[in-house]
């Protein structure tokens, strides 16, 4: 998270975040690094589905696709980024487990980032508990930004 707070600094780029299965744990580090306030605005967390209707205005994604989704990553990454107005943006949706959710299995994570005009979509399936999966959610993150900086 260190390189990507500075990469972001030196190249005066701000980011946020919407957050369901991952509850606000890639806001919680990167407001662990010093000077992170220079590049990020917040975040959503949108974790029940009444917060996606209210926050995203997700209620039609979410009757027809479902909160896990490639549609309802897309739909968290492109409201925080214009509602908060930033350069980059980020989404996580998916189920930690450890039971399935809207008949998917558990480890399914949709995420979306959204740098600019570039839309990245991705779909994982991650291995291990719930804080494992979380955490190789956020991880993933902020390898893929960076890659595409």
């Amino acid at each position: 998270m260190e390189r990507l707070v500075k990469t972001l600094k030196e190249k005066s780029l701000t980011i946020s975040s919407c957050e369901s299965l991952t509850g606000g744990m890639f806001a919680s580090e990167i407001v662990g690094i010093s000077g992170a306030s220079s590049v990020f605005k917040g975040s959503f967390v949108t974790y029940m589905d009444e917060c996606k209707e209210i926050l995203l205005d997700g209620k039609e994604i979410l009757k027809t696709q479902g909160a896990i989704s490639e549609e309802m990553a897309y739909k968290m990454a492109s409201v925080v980024k214009a509602k908060l107005n930033t350069n980059i943006a980020v989404s996580f949706t998916g189920n930690a487990g450890p039971l399935p959710s809207e008949n998917k299995e558990v480890g399914l994570v949709y995420s979306c980032i959204i740098i600019d005009d570039l839309i990245l979509n991705y779909k994982d399936i991650y291995s291990g508990n719930r804080m494992e999966i979380r955490q190789k959610c956020v991880k993933d993150a902020i390898k893929r930004i960076l890659e595409n900086l």
